[in-house]
């Protein structure tokens, strides 16, 4: 039962649906069917799963679609940085991160946006 929540849940996430609405939509099918307690581990299992799969292509997590524009030289350098100038990156707005880049291309992270810059502002800070 656990493995057919979490194939749900990875489908719903590559078809591109909002994250809040799949885990709200989770929890009431779950309550109607009287397996809560599966909660835990099919986030789990998801997260595994996803932490585990191996990116094929060069992704660019932008803050909104602007910056794909704007950001454009910081944006070259950074693939360059992970040997991927000459790969057509896919580009995935991420309001989370505020600002900036990052990007993904066979597991290695080159990660230049505000958010990480602002929480590690924020731990050296109240350290």
């Amino acid at each position: 039962m656990k493995e057919l929540y979490i194939d749900a849940v990875l489908q719903m996430i590559k078809e591109g649906k909002e994250f809040s609405g799949i885990i709200d939509g989770l929890q009431k099918i779950m309550q109607q069917k009287g397996h809560t307690s599966l909660l835990a581990p099919v986030l789990r299992g998801v997260l595994r799963v996803l932490q585990t799969e191996k990116t094929t292509g060069t992704v660019v997590y932008i803050a909104k679609e602007a910056d794909r524009e704007k950001l454009a030289a910081r944006i070259t350098t950074t693939l360059a940085a992970i040997n991927a100038e000459n790969d057509e990156p896919t580009f995935v707005v991420d309001e989370t991160l505020i600002g900036g880049v990052l990007a993904k291309r066979n597991n290695v992270v080159i990660d230049r946006s505000y958010k990480t810059a602002l929480i590690n502002l924020y731990r050296s800070v109240t350290k």
